[in-house]
């Protein structure tokens, strides 16, 4: 029988730094001999044809698949059947991958409460460990304008909901800290988490 593979939830606002954290933590634990796998939202996402998502321009099939709006200064988020069906299907994979004895690491961005109660339920009966990366808000949005592929207030906005169902293991503070010094900080408190309940 396959051991379950374990999953480290890196969860926080675009722009946090949870990509960098993911490559940091994959590279030192892969020199430790362990082999992880990063998988993400964005991953998913990017797959969708162009028709099905509203971003800097809004395709013709946006408001079935997903859909970014700027209202003032807030970026709201609208999922249609697609891009929801998609989503869960994201979330599935992650349980799935796992399941079939592979590690993962996880980036990130709880939506809603659908998406934390699907998480909870998928990721039931395996090794999860949920991180909180947390950035101000003022260096999240300096970071969107110098990437110049997100829309400015995205994070402001995810900051309002991202942080409000997940139950952390550890948190930790991008602006602080170099990528290194935080993945070694992660798998540290990862190696003296208490074993999962059976």
């Amino acid at each position: 029988m396959t051991r379950p593979g374990r999953v480290i939830v890196l969860n926080g606002t675009t722009s946090a730094g949870k990509s960098t954290l993911a490559a940091a933590l994959q590279a030192q634990l892969g020199a430790l001999g362990r082999c992880w796998i990063v998988l993400g939202i964005d991953d998913f996402l990017g797959k969708l044809p162009a028709a099905w998502v509203g971003f800097f321009e809004h395709g013709a099939h946006a408001d079935d698949g997903i859909r970014f709006e700027r209202v003032g200064a807030e970026v709201t988020l609208h999922l249609g059947p697609v891009g929801r069906a998609l989503l869960a299907g994201y979330r599935d994979a992650v349980a799935a991958v796992a399941r079939r004895g592979m590690d993962v690491i996880v980036d990130e961005v709880v939506l809603d409460e659908d998406a934390w109660d699907q998480w909870a339920a998928g990721l039931t009966g395996l090794d999860a460990f949920w991180v909180r990366v947390d950035c101000p808000v003022e260096v999240c949005e300096q970071r969107e304008r110098a990437r110049g592929d997100r829309l400015t207030g995205q994070a402001r906005s995810q900051s309002a909901f991202v942080h409000r169902f997940p139950r952390y293991d550890v948190a930790v503070d991008t602006s602080t800290g170099a990528p290194a010094e935080l993945a070694a900080l992660v798998i540290e408190a990862h190696a003296r988490r208490r074993a999962p309940s059976p």
